[in-house]
């Protein structure tokens, strides 16, 4: 008898995988998807993220699937992205180039749940939306090479598609044919309608964390820009500490623009003066305004209050 497929939602617990998870189970049904998630230590991963994605499994009537590094369940068990790294005694591997932590905290261990299925049978899911066809791109190849089916419906799927496919085509720009053969290859697509933009429709709140950070990665995380740092400095002075104590450990800075160490005092200075620590002001708002702090009143830097 044929196997039914299996639905595979990499589930990070972000508002974007919760969206793709209630889409899958609303077209195929619980019974054939898996929540997969890669738990993070507590101490890293905001508790408002934990509530989201227990919430919307319990909506869907499914329970998470923990697909954790070294098979560890107890989550306060979980080393954190500096402890990975320093054991690897890199940030960053030295071949691909992937941050290591989301190697060995994230990657591995999904591939190695992968492996434990029959693949013919089953298919990923990812919550890239129609401005990451690169991204979209790279991982349908990635796993179309070990033989694997990938679906992304936020990218994909019905309601908007055309219109976001032509916005980012035309952001892209327009005389690229990289960019015009991509949207060649994914107008014939999927036409399944999609059915809920937020999960506000629901009633589940997205994670708190949003009204900060852009994503629901860990605090402190590696991959993230020096805005971010300064929002880790402001708002988690522990997770910075530790960061700095992690690259005197490793003898490399996380980023190439610099050591956390030499960062701090700017963002002392930076914080008495009020600049607000929220990603979601634009960076060349954030920088140019930073770099007048110490001539102007917070008003006069962000008259438009954008960061509220």
């Amino acid at each position: 008898m044929k196997s039914q497929i299996k639905h595979i939602i990499c589930y990070s617990g972000g508002h974007s995988s919760a969206i793709v998870a209630i889409e899958a189970v609303r077209r195929y049904g619980n019974e054939n998807v898996v929540l997969v998630n890669h738990n993070i230590n507590p101490r890293y991963e905001n508790a408002d993220i934990k509530r989201f994605k227990r919430e919307v499994a319990d909506y869907l009537g499914l329970e998470i699937t923990f697909a954790n590094i070294k098979g560890i369940q107890d989550e306060n068990l979980i080393p954190n992205q500096f402890e990975v790294c320093e054991e690897a005694g890199t940030f960053v591997n030295p071949y691909g180039r992937q941050i290591i932590c989301t190697s060995r905290l994230k990657t591995e261990p999904f591939y190695e749940y992968l492996e434990t299925l029959e693949k013919e049978f089953i298919c990923v899911y990812y919550g890239f939306d129609a401005e990451e066809l690169d991204r979209v791109d790279r991982r349908k190849t990635i796993l179309n090479d070990s033989g694997i089916a990938s679906d992304y419906p936020l990218a994909l799927w019905g309601n908007g598609r055309f219109e976001a496919l032509l916005n980012y085509l035309q952001k892209s720009g327009a005389k690229n044919p990289k960019k015009i053969a991509q949207i060649e290859n994914y107008t014939d697509l999927n036409s399944w309608e999609r059915t809920i933009v937020s999960t506000k429709e629901i009633g589940i709140e997205p994670p708190n964390t949003y009204t900060v950070w852009k994503h629901a990665n860990c605090i402190g995380w590696l991959k993230a820009g020096k805005q971010h740092w300064y929002c880790v400095y402001v708002h988690d002075y522990e997770t910075f500490q530790r960061g700095i104590q992690s690259e005197e450990t490793i003898g490399y800075s996380i980023h190439k623009e610099g050591f956390l160490n030499d960062w701090e005092s700017d963002f002392s200075k930076m914080k008495m003066a009020g600049i607000p620590a929220n990603e979601h002001i634009p960076a060349h708002i954030f920088w140019k305004s930073a770099k007048r702090f110490t001539k102007m009143d917070i008003e006069d830097l962000f008259p438009c209050q954008c960061f509220t």
